[in-house]
């Protein structure tokens, strides 16, 4: 069976250091060991590790450290991916001001990943703005694309079954 493609953007990596949230700590860490254990493919990308680069030395090295033993394979942006990230701006999917934020989801759409994993809840894990994203997907000759949060992947959460 083929396994799930995710992309995981730089909200779910810094999710290991939220020193308020030891929920989001657990549910960060165990979608890292899904990752490393290859229940998943991660992925991550170029802008993922420039954002990371900008990080404080405290944060910045262990997450280097996470990210060389997870697994991740990294997708680099391309002419395809701007372009798209360009329209999602246009089209005010996303204000101009979180351009990244656009980024980080055309690259995830150009390289047809399964589901893009955030905890960016303004600008990504939102009905409103999943609705626009996939509009200009579409639109632009691109599959719609799943933006979730990790609980979806861990399972974590409040509800119980």
């Amino acid at each position: 069976m083929k396994k799930l493609r995710l992309y995981v953007d730089t909200s779910v990596l810094g999710g290991v250091f939220d020193a308020e949230d030891t929920n989001r700590v657990n549910t960060a860490e165990r979608l890292l060991r899904l990752i490393k254990n290859d229940v998943f493919e991660g992925f991550i990308s170029l802008l993922t590790i420039e954002e990371i680069l900008m990080a404080p030395k405290r944060i910045r090295v262990p997450l280097e450290k996470i990210i060389s033993s997870s697994g991740f394979k990294s997708l680099e942006e391309s002419e395809e991916s701007i372009e798209l990230a360009n329209a999602f701006l246009k089209d005010g999917d996303i204000p101009v001001k979180y351009r990244d934020d656009a980024r980080h989801i055309a690259i995830a759409v150009c390289h047809e990943v399964d589901y893009l994993v955030s905890w960016n809840y303004k600008h990504m894990v939102n009905i409103s703005v999943k609705r626009l994203i996939n509009s200009t997907n579409i639109r632009m000759g691109y599959n719609p694309i799943e933006i979730i949060s990790p609980e979806e992947v861990t399972g974590d959460g409040e509800m119980e079954i």
